[in-house]
């Protein structure tokens, strides 16, 4: 009998323990009612894909959140079906790393979406303004723009951030320029390299400095071929063309991450992928921070002295609009000294 009182017993014990079971309450993550928008005012430039990161603080909530954009208005309180409708926009499938060896290599990896012009990234609450969004239909500086909110949730709670305020700035086919950002006009027509190094000019003998050199960024309109191309370009004065070949030090195989590379007399050109950069990286194309395309142009000489001398120039941009690009260095006086010894007739 003692038996099977036990037995009665533990089967009580168990149908006890599975029944309070059901009763249990769910285990919810944690909610941190400090988690926040850490900005509240977003600027991204139109006419380019920018990602607005490290924007969200969850405090001590368990992660990840889901996040929602709930509404987005005009400032004037009017609907915005140009931040609410999908259009097409180009997106990395698979990355991009800068070691693609060819154009359809590159375009491989990219593929074609609908999507709204501006989202929040799921769970990690950081924005995106896709490269389709242009001042002809999406509002910019100095308008007052938009009013947005947004929903962070987790099983535990969920909190709204409203009246955030994105206010895009207008778009510029390339950088650096030098583009009214609330008119889009050009108050002047060139800019000026990035840096010059070591670099004598052939009509003074003196070192050349960065505002003795004009660069232009020209698109080719008359190039109807559909392999979009960027094109180097180099001029004394008098437009008198300098042979790319001067620059002897330069690495043009590897100079951007480019293709079917064509050198003349007179231009280097290459088969690109547009934008340029393709994507903000480091990479052997870029500088440092990988935002900007880097470009370095060197010869080497004999100097006065004897000794050689190792000449360069530098230039960092980006082109967001694809097309057939032209950049042209026009040189003060007849260019740089490319001779050894000391000449100013070059």
């Amino acid at each position: 009998m003692n038996n099977i009182y036990r037995s009665l017993f533990a089967v009580l014990v168990i149908t006890s323990i599975t029944s309070c079971k059901k009763f249990l309450p769910e285990s919810l993550d944690a909610f941190d009612p400090e988690a926040n928008f850490t900005q509240r005012i977003y600027k991204p430039q139109l006419g380019k894909t920018t990602l607005m990161t490290n924007n969200f603080s969850g405090g001590n909530s368990t992660l990840p959140f889901t996040f929602e954009i709930t509404s987005i208005k005009r400032f004037d309180g009017s609907a915005a079906p140009e931040l609410t409708e999908l259009f097409p926009v180009k997106v990395w499938k698979t990355p991009y790393l800068g070691t693609e060896k060819s154009l359809q290599e590159i375009e491989e990896k990219r593929t074609t979406e609908y999507r709204p012009l501006f989202q929040v990234r799921k769970h990690s609450g950081e924005f995106i303004m896709w490269a389709n969004a242009n001042s002809s239909f999406v509002r910019c500086s100095p308008d007052s723009s938009y009013i947005f909110d947004v929903k962070a949730t987790n099983s535990g709670g969920y909190a709204y951030t409203t009246k955030m305020h994105l206010l895009p700035t207008r778009e510029v086919d390339y950088i650096p320029n030098n583009v009214d950002p609330e008119t889009g006009l050009e108050t002047k027509t060139y800019v000026n390299p990035t840096s010059i190094n070591l670099m004598r000019s052939s009509s003074t003998g003196f070192y050349l400095q960065p505002e003795q050199v004009k660069v232009y960024f020209r698109q080719n309109l008359e190039n109807t071929e559909k392999a979009r191309t960027l094109t180097f370009r180099f001029f004394k004065e008098d437009y008198t063309p300098i042979n790319p070949n001067s620059f002897n030090l330069t690495k043009w195989e590897s100079l951007i991450h480019g293709f079917n590379m064509e050198k003349t007399e007179t231009y280097v050109r290459y088969n690109v992928a547009y934008p340029i950069p393709l994507f903000e990286m480091a990479s052997p194309y870029t500088n440092t921070k990988g935002d900007l395309a880097h470009v370095r142009f060197s010869y080497n000489r004999i100097g006065v002295s004897g000794m050689r001398e190792v000449s360069s120039m530098d230039l960092d941009f980006s082109i967001f609009k694809e097309g057939h690009w032209e950049i042209i260095f026009l040189f003060d006086g007849n260019g740089p000294l490319f001779t050894d010894g000391v000449r100013t007739d070059n």
